[in-house]
């Protein structure tokens, strides 16, 4: 299962850091901030970068919350456990449906990082995905932007609606 821990934007590597120290060799516990891949331009060159998806917030998976609260409650910059508004708990899991949103764009495979979609665009606008993270997701895009080439998708994270940007590159453009 997957929880949610806001942390200070711009701490969350000294944050996971201190997490881990604090859980030791405890085996059971993957502690994240996802990252994606995007191309920008510079001075008219095209570079891959790589960008934090969640300023502020890190993802641990675990099936011990009770452990994982121990550690965090000792843990310097932790704010706290993103939860469903009306619960009496503040930490819930991600539900089924974000933890496979989760699973997909942020896979232990690539190192939590989303990677760049391969896309071919037909006639009329219609895109088919070919390659990447995007192929589980093609149900939740929002919007297409060819010209920074990237791709809104529109889902959960604990409850709460939230939009994320997925680099994505033009293999065949067949538009006249």
């Amino acid at each position: 299962m997957y929880y949610v821990i806001h942390v200070k934007t711009g701490k969350e590597e000294k944050t996971i850091e201190d997490i881990k120290k604090q859980l030791g060799n405890k085996e059971g516990f993957d502690v994240f901030a996802p990252f994606r891949k995007s191309i920008r331009k510079y001075k008219g060159v095209e570079k891959e970068v790589i960008e934090r998806c969640f300023p502020g917030y890190l993802f641990v998976e675990t099936d011990n919350v009770k452990e994982l609260f121990e550690a965090l409650y000792w843990t310097p910059g932790y704010t706290r456990l993103l939860g469903r508004e009306g619960y009496s708990y503040n930490f819930l899991p991600l539900s089924d449906g974000e933890a496979r949103v989760i699973d997909i764009l942020y896979s232990k495979n690539s190192n939590r990082v989303t990677e760049i979609s391969d896309i071919v665009v037909n006639e009329g606008q219609i895109i088919r995905v070919v390659d990447g993270p995007l192929m589980g997701l093609l149900a939740s895009v929002k919007k297409v932007n060819l010209h920074k080439r990237t791709v809104t998708i529109e889902t959960t994270i604990a409850g709460r609606a939230v939009e994320l940007n997925v680099a994505i590159n033009i293999v065949t453009d067949l538009i006249n």
